[in-house]
């Protein structure tokens, strides 16, 4: 996937799979990540929706909201389901779901903002 992170905060490793709705990330922690990695990741996995855009744009976490943790995160390595909810303009909120073997540990919604074409 094209993004700017670098180890360590780069935790997304592969897009698995993409269709009209969802997309599966392959995420890999240097350990049993904290909530606030789940959050960076779920923003580094809705760049799977991005991928076939030919201009490279770089994309700021904006807002996070209703952020759960509904499992011990004991794994460091994940699936992150994604779906675009809503796309207004430069921006786009997407609601993600954190996965190991079907089971969910983590949920939330994130709004992610593209930079400006004019601002570059």
């Amino acid at each position: 996937m094209k993004l700017p992170h670098q180890e360590p905060i780069r935790f997304v490793k592969e897009l698995l799979e993409i269709d009209a709705e969802y997309a599966f990330v392959s995420c890999i922690f240097p350990h049993p990540p904290t909530l606030a990695m789940v959050c960076e990741a779920a923003a580094q996995s809705s760049a799977a929706f991005a991928q076939d855009d030919k201009n490279i744009t770089m994309g700021f976490l904006v807002s996070l909201k209703d952020i759960e943790l509904l499992n011990n995160l004991v794994y460091d390595n994940y699936i992150i389901k994604i779906k675009r909810e809503m796309v207004f303009g430069s921006m786009s909120e997407f609601r993600f779901e954190l996965l190991n073997n079907s089971t969910i540990y983590a949920t939330g919604n994130l709004v992610i903002a593209l930079q400006d074409e004019n601002s570059k």
